[in-house]
């Protein structure tokens, strides 16, 4: 048996996870990736136009055009968030339908909505929308986030809807099968295989049912509760994630909520909490805090802008609309396939 020396020593369970080992930076550390994953996706884009300039026999001018609209690194991350806000706008407009169908339970609808964002994060921090325009990556990790999230439905189920939607506003049927399974093994191994993510939705529970031992009104604290889930919400499409443990993310939508009811939780806190862990907490709320709060979302507007520059600098050898890449796999079935009992 473990002494008590040994039990305080040993990591908590968060600690033990990928997500802990694995995605968490600090706000530098994150930067820098970010922006050296920007100059690398640069480099490619310019590689492949001049492969394609060769291909076509044409001038440059289209390497100068490229050149001029790359999008700058902070530039790539508001067209992600962009479409992260999008994931939520998809699984809301299309939850009545799936739930209809019984093909998805309420209860699972916030831990999808943040396990698909979360992947998509992910994957921008190793890829760039200059290879991967993040439309058809954010079906593909909302599709991914229903089989992770035990709500798996067939990819006929998870589509229609979405295929039904663009029929009826456009005409015509923009997202194939294919759009999003062609794309799913590109995710999963950017993931590193690691698919188990961790959400503040648990911890904030738990906390609100150990804060009802310490309110008197348990309809406040509900209030104060419901609050805190839509903050948690908000926390998604921050980086938060990548900086903290979801029970602090959890506690600081809680005392957020709580403040704005003018109600003070930090008397909960200190009951809760030692001196010494209350002098580390106390600044990581306060930053949880005012990220929350000032969060600003992406307009549609910002991201069309971003999204005509991207258009004039994608890779062509990631773009199946280029003549580069429709050669590339034109010349890979030429290649005959040899038997190797031959």
């Amino acid at each position: 048996m473990a002494s008590a020396e040994e039990t305080r020593q040993l990591p908590q369970l968060f600690e033990q996870t990928s997500q802990y080992r694995h995605w968490r930076f600090t706000p530098e550390a994150l930067e820098q990736l970010r922006v050296a994953n920007n100059q690398q996706g640069i480099d490619r884009v310019l590689d492949g136009l001049g492969k394609e300039v060769q291909v076509e026999g044409s001038s440059e001018t289209r390497i100068t055009e490229a050149s001029n609209n790359m999008l700058t690194p902070q530039e790539e991350l508001q067209l992600v968030n962009y479409y992260l806000q999008m994931i939520v706008q998809t699984i809301t407009a299309l939850t009545k339908t799936y739930r209809e169908k019984n093909l998805l339970r309420a209860e699972a609808i916030n831990n999808i909505k943040a396990t698909a964002i979360n992947f998509m994060k992910r994957f921008y921090l190793h890829n760039v929308v200059f290879d991967y325009p993040p439309k058809t990556i954010m079906f593909t990790c909302l599709y991914l986030a229903t089989k992770v999230e035990n709500s798996f439905m067939k990819i006929e189920d998870f589509i229609w809807p979405l295929q039904d939607f663009e029929k009826r506003t456009s005409g015509q049927v923009k997202t194939k099968n294919d759009d999003i399974l062609g794309y799913e093994f590109v995710v999963i191994q950017s993931l590193q295989f690691e698919l188990a993510v961790h959400h503040p939705y648990r911890p904030a529970y738990g906390f609100f049912l150990d804060m009802q031992a310490y309110f008197d009104d348990i309809s406040q604290l509900k209030t104060i509760y419901d609050r805190a889930q839509q903050l948690i919400g908000t926390s998604l499409f921050t980086d938060l994630v990548f900086f903290y443990q979801p029970s602090q993310i959890a506690l600081g939508a809680l005392k957020t909520a709580a403040k704005e009811k003018d109600i003070d939780i930090d008397m909960y806190l200190a009951q809760r909490f030692d001196a010494q862990s209350l002098e580390v907490l106390f600044p990581i709320l306060d930053e949880i805090q005012e990220t929350i709060l000032g969060f600003k979302i992406i307009s549609k507007k910002n991201a069309q802008a971003i999204d005509r520059k991207l258009i004039l600098c994608r890779n062509p050898e990631k773009n199946p609309n280029s003549k580069l890449y429709k050669k590339k796999v034109a010349d890979q079935e030429e290649i005959p396939y040899v038997s190797d009992s031959d």
